[in-house]
């Protein structure tokens, strides 16, 4: 499946060249900007796989376009940096996925769209492991704290609290976390 990217440029001539130059390399452009706030409308609209920005782009530059991308995880950005504006790539490492300096050939072109996406990807699928690991320790001191109060009221071990808040959950069909939650508000009534 063709990757989908958004161009965003304030020169027409480069807007051209890259609508040219991104087909030829199997990519399909699903939309074009003039401007940073346009840029950031049509990534919004489209959910494209990648944004090729420019760095001087007006009202939003490309640097502010790209730190919003990367903020709501909307795409990854390449920032296209004229030479001699090395200070800017310094700046900009943080928000753009990949950085492509002008003038740029079509290899150059397709290595940084594709290091952009792939970075993205682990990006993305990091933030998933964190948010999962984060609900599972969440869960974890839930069900501690249920223990706690089974331990305190029913005079529990903290494995014998531990095997009711388990088999009730299988009882139930449901999780532990579940059961502990239930016993915790028990407690609190």
């Amino acid at each position: 499946m063709q990757k989908r990217i958004i161009i965003a440029s304030g020169n027409k001539k480069e807007l051209e060249q890259l609508r040219y130059m991104l087909p030829r390399l199997g990519y399909r452009v699903v939309g074009e900007a003039a401007g940073g706030m346009d840029a950031l409308k049509v990534a919004r609209a489209t959910a494209p796989d990648a944004v090729l920005l420019d760095d001087r782009l007006p009202v939003l530059d490309g640097m502010q376009v790209a730190k919003i991308l990367t903020e709501e995880n909307l795409a990854p950005a390449v920032l296209m940096v004229s030479q001699g504006n090395k200070g800017l790539v310094e700046r900009a490492r943080e928000v753009a996925a990949a950085f492509l300096m002008r003038p740029y050939l079509e290899d150059q072109l397709y290595a940084a769209v594709e290091a952009a996406v792939a970075t993205h990807q682990k990006y993305t699928q990091l933030q998933q492991q964190l948010h999962k690991l984060q609900a599972t320790l969440q869960a974890r001191k839930i069900v501690e704290r249920a223990k706690g109060i089974l331990m305190k009221q029913k005079g529990f071990s903290e494995e014998q609290a531990f095997k009711v808040i388990q088999q009730t959950a299988m009882k139930k069909r449901t999780t532990m976390k579940a059961v502990a939650e239930a016993i915790i508000t028990g407690y609190e009534l």
